[in-house]
């Protein structure tokens, strides 16, 4: 997927705490405001690598004006247009730092977010830290108002489907992994050019290590351009990124139905979701039920099967009403 003759670096650094990696397809217009928060942060022991997902809107000649004059370690890297999870897959095979994340094209850091982060890592105790991968905080809107819910207990250290599933907290999060562990769980290389759901890797990791949470604001979360535009327009379709979904409804029901009880609702919408992603990216039922592994999670599809015929049917009806304006 790489074109390694576009791959391109600034100032050099061996061994920096973070690796930071921007993925990016078409967004010059807000690639900015990441940069300009990477340049503000009160820790300054971290590189960051742009993974250029194949954009056509001068992503390329944006970043080389900025290695011009960078005061850290920046890193260019072209690959031919296969989606946010290939270019996490290359960001992880390049990345030099002991942790890891990934900061949004159109999102930005806080001013001391590495640093608290750092912070709050270093509290957990050294007899405990094999357990953990990560540490994380909450996000804000450009308005300062909190997106999602708080962490009920500070600091909560805890798995994802711990989280996920019991605490049931919703909206945005963010954090810093260790890439020795991130590295050992890449994105399967599937449904190239389309969305891969994150937790298909993020709750594999959480089968084995615990992240700690703390209700500080480390990420500015835009709201304006994450519902405009053109994300707007897959979020209304269905449809969107089907082939993508579809990995993702049989991981989860897979792997995660042991939480079914606890909170039954993901796993229903699973259910209803699989057949139809599955139709909708012309995946077979035959090829959908075999790759179920367990009876409970067949069954729970099977009773699914009227409800995601109906949406099916619904969506295609909208579809041509759509076509038909």
């Amino acid at each position: 997927m790489q074109d390694e003759h576009l791959g391109r670096a600034s100032k050099m650094s061996d061994a920096p705490r973070f690796t930071i990696f921007t993925p990016t397809y078409n967004r010059a217009h807000t690639l900015q405001r990441a940069y300009d928060s990477l340049h503000a942060q009160t820790l300054r022991d971290f590189e960051w690598l742009v993974i250029d997902d194949g954009s056509t809107d001068g992503t390329e000649a944006l970043v080389a004006g900025w290695m011009k004059s960078v005061d850290f370690p920046l890193r260019y890297f072209r690959q031919d247009h296969g989606g946010k999870h290939m270019a996490h897959n290359l960001a992880l095979k390049e990345a030099r730092g002991y942790f890891f994340s990934c900061l949004d094209s159109d999102d930005a850091l806080v001013p001391n977010s590495l640093e608290r982060l750092a912070y709050h890592w270093n509290t957990i105790p050294e007899s405990e830290r094999a357990g953990f991968y990560a540490v994380d905080g909450l996000c804000c809107d450009q308005y300062g108002k909190i997106v999602g819910d708080k962490y009920p207990i500070e600091p909560l250290d805890a798995n994802i489907s711990q989280l996920k599933y019991i605490y049931r907290l919703r909206g945005e999060k963010w954090g810093v992994g260790l890439t020795e562990i991130i590295r050992r769980y890449p994105f399967p290389e599937v449904a190239l050019g389309t969305y891969l759901p994150e937790g298909i890797v993020w709750q594999e990791i959480g089968k084995k290590f615990k992240s700690r949470s703390v209700n500080e604001v480390v990420r500015i979360y835009y709201i304006d351009e994450a519902e405009t535009g053109v994300t707007v327009a897959k979020k209304r379709s269905l449809g969107a990124h089907a082939m993508g979904r579809w990995h993702y409804y049989t991981w989860l029901l897979n792997n995660d139905l042991e939480y079914f009880f606890k909170s039954p609702l993901p796993f229903v919408k699973a259910a209803i979701m699989l057949p139809f992603v599955a139709w909708t990216s012309r995946q077979t039922l035959a090829d959908t039920f075999a790759g179920l592994n367990g009876l409970g999670a067949k069954l729970l599809v099977l009773s699914a099967l009227p409800l995601s015929a109906m949406l099916y049917i619904f969506d295609h009806a909208r579809a041509l009403l759509r076509t038909a304006r």
